[in-house]
């Protein structure tokens, strides 16, 4: 072949090579659109809806819709607890240059410093823009009116109407309801997605034991937004949210305002249950304070001047303040001594005003004594020497399995958040505690309701309530409609009989008599928590106010057919007979004057006498 053949050969060789190249592009440039095409079909009609939804969600944020919170009532269906509509002012956030200009001029017509609203701004700095700042709740309505009159200063203003609790009853049933706030960091931690920022909880009170009731669960809306996150058009519910469900409660508002009105200015407690449901009829610390601040908002210094009060009004001395209990725990005494057979009906102990138990006197609250007393007329006479025998004879292990038989040391269950379990002593808690060991001395101030012994109003209320059902002993509770059995005590029927005639004769002719109505019998027992050594077998009267005793009354009525039973207790009111029973005895004639009692009043009922007129009330 010579060269010239070689050349065309070569040229051939070249073209078929460069036309099989173009041949493989043009047919993977085909693939290539028919990759592209196919794709291009299964975006826009296979998939279709889901990109279509992907791309309408990129205009739309899924907005939380609150509940409405449910409503409380008390058992005469009275509103306790409710919500009503709040105007608040709220700012948009999209345009942050011009936001914090608008909130300098707003600090004037709402009267706060201009950097308390900035510094609100800085708060949420990190949350999407979308999401406006809550300025200010319940708006007055001149305020908002000044804003509009100059709405061209205010272009990312806005008003948006909310739901706030409301507590008609102000602060009436303030510690037992309790009252609601928005929802901590700390408690939206755990909460495990169940709440959300700005989420109203229950605090306290029955708000908070059935939070989960009454708030219901949170709905989700659709809010379509524009390129800057600002609201557009209608929204559209995703998900509608579930209202929270109304709380019926066993407590009489009426009842409710005699207990409040009679405590008045007293720092103290009373507690008003149904001895044989637990159901609780009224309930009330004092002082009080209205839960409307919390709900409402309050300043720095309405704050620092309800919490730095040294009466503690906040406080809820029903389950969470304990005192002695005075002569109120003779009961568990009288009923340890006749149950172990250590004593009888019989026996009786001499007293002259004391006695001398390990080389001390201790005296009895009466200068003089009560002579010779069997166990009926030591517990309505509130013998002192009676029961200092009792207890020498009883030691400490008796009187506080006794005391544990009645619920003392332990919570007594009652539906309220915060409740202590008071302090029922014995030797090993003494040793737990105290690191010491148990004197017998010890026991002696114990018999009478003193010494390291502690209880609350609740666990005296749930005591009471055992003996007037004659051995039931109910756990306390707001809710009403809760059908629970009492815990039974095994203890004779023959003990309860003795007992309760002494505390029927304490109130009839013993230290109980402030309490006697006349239209319907009364059992009790009178207390004196000491405060102060040195108020020992001194009058109340010559103390100042801060060093006198604590006064107890715990009792029951009807006695034959008991409907309800209490307990009061008045800080330094002096003593349980001229402080508590006045109280008590005003809560039972509002009782059965309303009909919550099966028993009626009689027409022309007798003169009320005062105890106190003719001697010192007993301790």
């Amino acid at each position: 072949m010579d060269y010239r053949e070689r050349w065309e050969h070569k040229d051939y060789l070249v073209g078929r090579t460069l036309d099989r190249r173009i041949r493989l592009f043009h047919v993977g440039l085909v693939l290539m659109l028919l990759v592209f095409v196919l794709d291009f079909w299964y975006l826009q009609g296979v998939q279709a809806e889901r990109w279509t939804t992907l791309a309408e969600n990129n205009l739309r944020r899924k907005v939380s819709i609150r509940p409405t919170r449910g409503e409380i009532f008390d058992r005469q269906k009275q509103v306790v607890a409710s919500t009503r509509p709040s105007l608040d002012l709220l700012l948009r956030r999209e345009s942050r240059h011009a936001l914090v200009p608008q909130l300098e001029k707003l600090a004037p017509i709402l009267g706060v410093p201009a950097v308390e609203l900035i510094a609100l701004l800085d708060e949420i700095s990190d949350r999407p823009d979308f999401e406006p700042l809550l300025i200010t709740g319940d708006v007055d309505l001149g305020v908002l009116a000044r804003i509009e009159a100059r709405r061209e200063l205010f272009p990312s203003v806005e008003v948006r109407e909310s739901a706030r609790r409301h507590y008609p009853a102000g602060a009436l049933v303030a510690h037992a309801v309790g009252y609601v706030g928005e929802v901590n960091e700390r408690q939206l931690a755990a909460s495990d997605g169940e709440l959300g920022r700005g989420d109203v909880i229950g605090k306290s009170g029955v708000e908070r034991i059935y939070d989960d009731r009454l708030r219901g669960h949170r709905g989700v809306e659709l809010v379509t937004v524009n390129n800057l996150g600002r609201r557009i058009g209608d929204a559209r519910v995703w998900e509608p949210p579930a209202h929270g469900e109304p709380l019926e409660l066993s407590i009489d508002l009426r009842l409710q305002r005699t207990l409040v009105d009679a405590l008045g200015d007293e720092v103290g407690a009373g507690v008003f249950m149904d001895p044989r449901t637990g159901e609780v009829l009224a309930i009330a610390s004092t002082p009080t304070f209205d839960p409307n601040m919390f709900a409402d908002g309050f300043t720095h210094a309405a704050w620092e001047q309800i919490t730095e009060d040294h009466r503690r009004p906040l406080h809820d001395r029903v389950i969470a303040s304990f005192y002695a209990p005075g002569s109120t725990f003779k009961v568990v005494m009288a009923v340890a001594g006749l149950e172990t057979n250590t004593i009888t009906t019989t026996d009786r102990v001499f007293c002259n005003g004391g006695a001398s138990y390990y080389g001390r006197r201790r005296l009895c609250w009466k200068r003089g004594g009560h002579g010779w007393v069997d166990l009926r007329k030591a517990l309505a006479g509130s013998c002192n020497v009676y029961f200092y025998d009792l207890g020498q004879k009883l030691g400490i292990d008796a009187i506080h399995e006794y005391g544990k038989i009645f619920g003392l040391g332990a919570p007594s269950g009652i539906d309220l958040a915060g409740e202590e379990r008071g302090i029922l002593p014995s030797q090993e808690w003494k040793q737990r505690t105290q690191r010491e060991v148990w004197y017998p001395g010890d026991t002696i101030s114990v018999a009478i309701g003193q010494g390291f012994l502690a209880v609350t109003p609740a666990q005296l209320a749930r005591l009471i309530s055992a003996v007037a059902t004659s051995g039931d002993l109910p756990r306390p509770h707001l809710r009403r409609g809760v059908s629970e059995n009492p815990t039974r005590l095994d203890i004779s029927p023959e003990t309860w009989r003795v007992v309760r005639d002494a505390l029927a004769l304490a109130v009839s002719s013993g230290t109980g008599r402030e309490a006697t109505l006349g239209a319907f019998s009364v059992a009790g027992k009178t207390g004196t928590a000491q405060v102060y050594r040195h108020s020992a077998g001194v009058d109340s009267e010559d103390l100042p106010k801060h060093e006198r005793d604590h006064g107890w009354f715990v009792g029951y009525a009807p006695v034959e057919r008991p409907e309800v039973a209490f307990a009061v207790v008045v800080e330094h009111g002096g003593h349980g007979g001229s402080a508590a029973a006045p109280v008590a005895r005003k809560v039972l004639e509002a009782f059965f004057e309303s009909g919550l009692g099966q028993g009626q009043l009689r027409v022309g009922r007798g003169r009320m006498e005062s105890s106190s007129a003719r001697s010192p009330a007993a301790r």
